[in-house]
């Protein structure tokens, strides 16, 4: 059902349909990216403000060799593993991957917009050959 309302829109509607898409993903994913990446900042600064009037806080979970230990002994490597994995998907690292996320997907809605652009034949327009 999509399809036929996709094919029933004229060439340069479509083109330009695709190409506002991907400027509204690529500006949403880099205005959230930048918005995580300050936010984390904004933490951390406040966590080493803390330190520094606090020293015997307790470290993050894998900034501690004992705690790691103890995370080995429950739960083997894979566990370790787990909890790094999971500091992926949180802070700068994950401001990072939405960004880079959202610029691969603008990119393939850009390419895929050249492509009706081009037309089924690489000539442009839908088939007609300009003269």
């Amino acid at each position: 059902m999509m399809s036929r309302w996709l094919l029933s829109r004229p060439p340069a509607q479509l083109r330009l349909a695709l190409q506002w898409a991907a400027l509204g993903i690529l500006l949403a994913g880099f205005a959230s990216g930048a918005w995580i990446w300050y936010d984390q900042d904004r933490t951390e600064r406040e966590i080493a403000a803390s330190r520094v009037v606090n020293p015997a806080d307790s470290l993050p979970l894998l900034d501690s060799r004992k705690q790691v230990r103890q995370v080995e002994m429950y739960y083997g490597k894979t566990g370790v593993l787990a909890e790094k994995a999971d500091e992926l998907l949180h802070g700068k690292p994950l401001a990072k991957t939405i960004a880079i996320a959202s610029a691969v997907i603008a990119g393939g809605l850009l390419l895929i917009a050249a492509r009706v652009a081009a037309g089924p034949d690489g000539l442009g327009g839908a088939g007609n050959v300009v003269r």
